[in-house]
This record gives C-alpha cells, structure tokens and sequence, in this order.
C-alpha cells in the first residue's frame, strides 16, 4: 500500500476515536439477550422445494446466496455492518445437522408467526431422516453391525455429528487483497478451461458454486449501502450523515475490490468472516496474525494522517462487539459441550518468515483494544519467541491482569517443528518450506495449523475417564446399565497391573474406532450433502483443484479430534497400580465397591486413600507424569491404528489429535462415575490437558509446569492444553510480572507448548456463583477460551472454583 491508495477515500477512512460510544456498544451487547430467529429456517424451505433435482453444492450455494440477498438488514452505531440475523443478538437454528434438540425444546410452539410455525415443522419433517446425525448413525450401524448411540449415551465418545465440524485459519487477506471481482474472474477462466469430461464434473459444480456465492456476497455488501444511503438521505444530524455515507461508500466497494485503507479492511474482513459463520456456524473459524495482516493498511492511514493510535484501537473496538454478537446453539448437550466458544482465535507476535519478530504496532492496538472491553471474544494467543519485545510482553499481562485469562502463551519454536513434522513432506505440495513453517498460528482454541491451506474436519471427542471406567467394569457402564465397551475381562482376575493396562487399552482402541469410523462416515456425508462453497473459496488449495474442502481440495489437512482426560486416566492408572498391585493396601474388589457407592459412607477412607496417598500429576513427580505420557501415547497409537490410520479422505494424510477440553471435561464428568483418583460421581474431569486435577498440585506452580513437559509430547499432537490460576495481586508488581514470565519462559525451554492464566480472587467467584447479578462482566478462562463466568454451567464454575491457586 502507498499513501495515494490510502487517501483515495478520504472520507470513509477517515474516524476519530469515542469511548463513550464504545461503552454504549459494550452495554448493549451485554444487556440485549439472545434469542431464535426463524428466517434462516423459512428461507431454506423455500430453497429446498424450489431445487430439488439440483446437485448438493449448488442447491448449497443457492441457499446461501438466498439467505445473503434476502435476510433482513440493520444499521446501528457500530463503524461496522453485518449480523448474523435479523435482528441484534439474534441467532439462528441450522437442522441440518440434527433436530432432535429442536423436538425436545419444542422450536415449533416456540414460533411466533404462522410462517415460522411452517417452517419450523418442514425442517423437522425434512431433516428428520436427512440430517447428519440420523443419517451418519444409520449408515454406522449397516456398516459395522451395532449401533454406537450406547456409546454416545454412555460418554464414551461424543461425536461431532450432532452439530457442525470444521473450521481453521480462511484466507480473508485474498479477499481484502484482490477483491472478490479478480477471484471471480479466476474462477470463471478456470471453468471455462475445463475439458467437458466426466472426471471434471465436481470441479464444474464447484467453481459455478463459487461464484454463485461470490456474486451474492458483493450483493450483500451492497445492500447494506443501499440502506445506508437511504438513512442518510433521511438523517438530519450532519456527524451521523457522513457517517452512513462511509459506511455506504465501504461496503461499495469492499468485497468486491481491494480495501484501500483500515476501515475497509476491518469491514471486509468482517464480511468475509460472517459469511463463513452464516454458512456453517459454530466451526473455529479463527483470525490468524489479524493485526499483522492489517499493519499495512493501518500503517499508510496514519502516514496520510487519517488516524492515529488511538483511532485504530477505537476500530478495533468496533469490531471486537461485532464478533462477541455471533453465536449460536444446538441445543443443551451441546451447550454444556461447548459453552458456545467460537473459537474466532487471533494470534499476536511470533516469527516473520525469516525468523524476526513479526510483531506489528496493530498487535499493539489489538490487546489494547481487547484489554477495554474485556469480552471473551475474540482468543487472544501471544505466539512467544525469543525475539519477542518485553514492551509487548508488559501489553500481554496488562491484559492476563484484568482476569479475562488472555492471551494465552503458546510456543511458536512448537508451532515450527510441528509444522514440520506433521507436514513437511506431502505429495501434492513438497517439501514444506521453513518460512512457511514459522507463520504457523493458533487455529480454533489452542491448536496450531499452517493458515489459510489447511483443511480441518472435526472427529468429536473420547472420554478417558469413562474408558477407565469401562475397564473396571468389564465393558460395562453403571450409569447406563448397558455392555458399552468391549469384555476386556474383570480386573478381580487380574494377576497384575500390565493386564489392567492391556485392558484399558482395549477399552480405548474400541472408544477410538466407534469414534473416528463414525466421523470419517459424518465427514464423507458433509462433502455429499453439506458442502462448504464459501470456507473452500477461502481455503488455499481448492480454487486450484476445483474441490471443495470437504472432498479433499484444501493443500494441508489435519483433524480435530479432541482427547480428553488423560490426566484423570493417567492419575486414576496409577492409584490402581500403586494401591492394589504394588502395596496391596486396598484389594480390588473393595475398590470397585467404593466407585460403585461413590465413596460414600463406609468408602470415605477408601477416598482418602485415592485422592491424598497416592502420587498426582502435576507435582514433578516422575512415575506419575510418565503415567500420564503412557496414556498419551497409547490414545495417539489407538488413534493411528482405526482403519489404517489418516482421515476418510486417505489414510496416507498425515494428520494427528487435538488435547484440550472447552466445556466438555464438565459434560463428561456429569456421566462419568467415581474414579480411583478421588473424583467423584457427576463431578467433571481435570481441564485442559496437562492440566492438574484440581486441588493435586500442591508442590507449586514450577512442578506443575515441569510435568507438563514430560506428560505428552506436543510435536506430535496439534495442540496440548495447560491451564494455570494465580492470585489477583500476582501481575501488579515487578517481581510477579517477572516470575509469571519466567515460568513460561521455563515451560518452553523444555518443549512445552502452551500455558494460560486465571487471575482471580476464588472467594470472588464463589460470590459471583451466589449473587450473579453483581458479576455480570465477570470473564474467566476455561479451556481454551473465555467466558460469562455467570453464565457457564454451574459444573464447569465449580471446577473453575477448585483450580488450585498458585503463586509464582
């Protein structure tokens, strides 16, 4: 970018900073509560009577482009426009995936209109059969002879095929860089070059696909200049005026051609990102080194003279509110699963391709921005290099400090060689070239991919905990009262602790192969049904093959498969190890009895035995921690071993697991029973993934960190997961600020991957748990995002409350 390309609209670029308006933006979304709305729902019917002999893609892409020219706009005080309904807050039901939640919250009486109530009954009736969780469990059950709902029943697994899968780093800069009018003219050459044979057919439906969506994201666009105009031709107060006629001026011209200076790119940007929630909410649709993608644009403003600092962050505020709109929801279970985190990550600092400090002044204003409003979204990640400035280090804790538990500490020394490892040499791309390698950022919540070419399709998640329970009962599931698991044999029987491992492995290779068999039919049914035109247009590698990502067009693909508990197996395998075989204090048999009462009553001893006299993770204690790596290790070699490994679009694509938690270790805990770590029945599961079980780590926050380097290797694992929680005074002096650095800093040196922070007062939260209306901005950090800590399930409070405090 030059000045002259930063000036050629002066009047849109130019904006002056408010922070009254920001706070009236905060209090609105704050205040405004959510609710369904049914446009998205009437619009489909309508679509799918009209298309029914079209293929899926273009019956997709028609959808969409019916939803983005006919859903109904506003215009409120926000710099930036998009919603992702019709109105503030509003979110939007998606059946497509499974309406058996909509059955059992009664969507349809809940419709306030004739033509909602039509609607709602269509989507019921339509995808009752249709929808991929019916559909997926239908085909499972043909295919190998059970059916896996006991497993999903029990917790064994979730799956993700009770809602959308997917996600990543889009490549939003093309657009914001080329304009949407060069794509299409690309995608149109590359149609009409293709030879009318029968191999090409999903590449002609894909590229007239992908422009049927380009085209209807410049008409949405323009229809918001239109409004725009319209109001400012009837708006008297001259400041809003030219106000409306910037926007109007912008959203001419962003997407369609390249953005010309910071207010266009933000605008853009948030476009694109819409779209992509519109047409598949929910996914990890994360933001890459957004401040350093936009440091140019922002850097020319503020040559022209446009802006300044402080305008920027005011911007950036802007449009932080307009991502903390987005939501959605399928549902209680998946609520309690994910307590809608959207994953709409964004990293900071890390490596230029050259191996600098890729550091920009708009990661600046971006924690700034963030540190203000204090709202979970967007994650913040802090890419940490040994070139990273301290100046920049001070801005990260100053945001950590107010308690929002961001940005988060990943190593990017990690981030490379996983890179490395897991893509360094693929048939279609080659040799992965090392600065390739150092712009790997933060996708979703904690893992890490190559940005804007990698293709990540969710697996759901196995429960560690229950696959321990079901090896102390055979298979069985005492909640449930059904076989589940495999018979691995009684562990009364066994002579010694290798046999009890054999069996929790077998218990595991069958979690694993329910798991993934059942994914890889749910992914396969995505690319036949439910295709993502707009993510591929945004994702490297399918315009080029003319697939769509789900068929296998993205250049790099990992998936998201999201291990959890392995700290609970890992601690529960070694109480059983040390009290029944090595000191033979506490005989079989009696243990499965005190599971089975929860520890109650006369079982309280057998209680303290497991949770206070047996060695935890998280202390630095070897036999543990290598316990809690031997887990690991076997979850990555059941992983490996389904079907010949890969993913279910070829088992010679490298991929690998995700370990972190979200909100699900709270929804496995509530069924998963006693465990001989001392957890009890319905309680939930250690955080994270090298997480310690609250209240186990008492030998201070350097062990913990210590074991964490020896609990997994996080090379071969996209993402390893650690939470830490430090008293409120611990950022505001010199020497804490030091000792907090330090101790990531020493994680690192031994090869760990990620630590994040609660810095909270834990009396606090107890109180915010009592009088809720007084902590209604209260933010803490789960796993792997941020959240209303009043508005998190009561589970996940609590185990948010035990974390064990410690002081660095």
């Amino acid at each position: 970018m030059t000045n002259s390309t930063a000036t050629q609209n002066e009047n849109t670029a130019r904006v002056t900073a408010d922070d009254a308006r920001i706070d009236r933006l905060k209090e609105r979304n704050r205040s405004t509560p959510q609710e369904l709305d049914f446009e998205r729902i009437r619009i489909m019917k309508e679509v799918y009577e009209a298309t029914p002999g079209d293929v899926q893609i273009l019956r997709r892409a028609k959808f969409l482009a019916a939803l983005l020219e006919r859903k109904k706009l506003f215009i409120d005080d926000n710099l930036f426009v998009g919603a992702m309904a019709g109105s503030y807050k509003a979110i939007y039901p998606n059946p497509e995936w499974n309406v058996l939640w909509m059955k059992e919250e009664k969507t349809v009486e809940k419709s306030k209109t004739k033509e909602d109530k039509e609607a709602n009954a269509w989507a019921l009736e339509y995808w009752d059969e249709r929808g991929l969780k019916s559909r997926t469990e239908s085909i499972f059950q043909q295919r190998y002879g059970f059916d896996p709902a006991p497993c999903y029943e029990s917790g064994l697994v979730v799956p993700f095929h009770d809602w959308p899968g997917g996600g990543g780093n889009l490549n939003y800069p093309m657009v914001y860089q080329q304009g949407l009018a060069s794509v299409i003219k690309d995608v149109e050459e590359r149609m009409m070059s293709l030879e009318m044979r029968l191999e090409n057919t999903d590449k002609l439906y894909f590229y007239q696909a992908s422009l049927i969506v380009m085209k209807a994201m410049i008409r949405w666009a323009n229809r918001y200049a239109e409004l725009a105009r319209e109001m400012a031709a009837k708006e008297k107060d001259e400041v809003r005026k030219a106000e409306l006629i910037a926007i109007a001026e912008t959203c001419e011209h962003v997407p369609e051609h390249p953005a010309r200076n910071l207010r266009e790119v933000m605008q853009c940007h948030f476009f694109c990102h819409l779209a992509a929630e519109l047409e598949q909410v929910g996914c990890g649709y994360s933001e890459a080194y957004l401040g350093q993608n936009l440091q140019p644009y922002y850097q020319a403003d503020k040559d022209a003279g446009l802006i300044d600092y402080d305008d920027a962050v005011f911007m950036f505020q802007n449009l932080v509110v307009r991502l903390n709109e987005i939501n959605y929801y399928y549902g209680e279970k998946v609520a309690l699963q994910n307590s809608a985190d959207l994953g709409q990550s964004i990293t900071l600092a890390g490596y230029t391709e050259e191996g600098g400090d890729a550091t920009a002044e708009m990661d600046y204003v971006i924690l700034d921005a963030c540190t203000y409003l204090s709202f979970p979204q967007p994650p913040l990640s802090c890419a940490l290099t040994p070139k990273t400035p301290g100046k920049f280090l001070e801005k990260v804790l100053d945001c950590i400090g107010t308690g929002v538990g961001m940005p988060q500490f990943v190593n990017a020394d990690v981030m490379v060689e996983r890179a490395l490892y897991l893509w360094g040499n693929t048939e279609r791309n080659g040799a992965l070239p090392l600065g390739k390698a150092r712009r790997t950022c933060v996708g979703a919540c904690v893992g890490s991919y190559i940005p804007y070419e990698t293709g990540h399709p969710v697996e759901g998640q196995p429960n560690l905990g229950k696959v321990l329970e079901l090896t102390l009962n055979n298979g069985f599931d005492p909640r449930t009262k059904k076989q589940v698991g495999p018979k691995t044999g009684d562990p009364e029987t066994f002579k010694d602790f290798e046999e009890l491992y054999a069996a929790f492995e077998g218990q595991l290779q069958f979690a694993e192969d329910v798991l993934r068999r059942g994914a890889w039919i749910a992914s396969m049914l995505n690319a036949d049904f439910l295709p993502c035109t707009w993510r591929s247009i945004l994702t490297k590698g399918c315009i080029e093959t003319g697939l769509e990502t789900w068929k296998g067009g993205a250049n790099y693909y990992t998936v998201a498969q999201i291990s959890v508990g392995a700290v609970d197996a890992g601690n529960g395998l070694m109480a059983i190890k040390d009290l029944v075989f090595d000191k033979k204090k506490l005989p079989m048999a009696e243990l499965k009895k005190a599971l089975a009462a929860n520890f109650e009553g006369e079982y309280e001893k057998v209680h303290k035995m497991c949770y206070e006299d047996v060695p935890k993770y998280g202390n630095d204690i070897d036999e543990v921690d290598f316990m809690v790596r031997r887990v690991n290790d076997s979850v990555l070699r059941a992983f490996e071993s389904v079907d010949g490994g890969g993913n279910y679009i070829s088992k010679d694509i490298k991929t690998s697991m995700d370990q972190y938690t979200k909100s699900v270790h709270n929804l496995m805990g509530l069924v998963t029973g006693a465990l001989p770590t001392g957890k009890r029945a319905g309680v939930a599961l250690t955080d994270g993934s090298l997480s310690a079980m609250p209240g186990t780590d008492t030998h201070g926050a350097t062990a913990l960190i210590m074991s964490a380097t020896k609990g997994n290797d996080p090379v071969k694992w996209c993402a390893t997961h650690m939470n830490l929680k430090l008293p409120p005074d611990q950022l505001k002096t010199r020497k804490g600020r030091d000792s907090v650095l330090n101790l990531v800093r020493t994680l690192f040196q031994n090869g760990g991957y990620h630590a994040q922070f609660n810095v909270l007062d834990t009396e606090m939260l107890r109180d915010a748990q009592k009088h809720p209306e007084n902590y209604r901005d209260l933010v803490v950090r789960v796993a792997g995002f941020s959240a209303f800590f009043t508005q998190l399930h009561v589970g996940v409070q609590n185990e948010v409350i035990e974390r064990t405090l410690q002081r660095c």
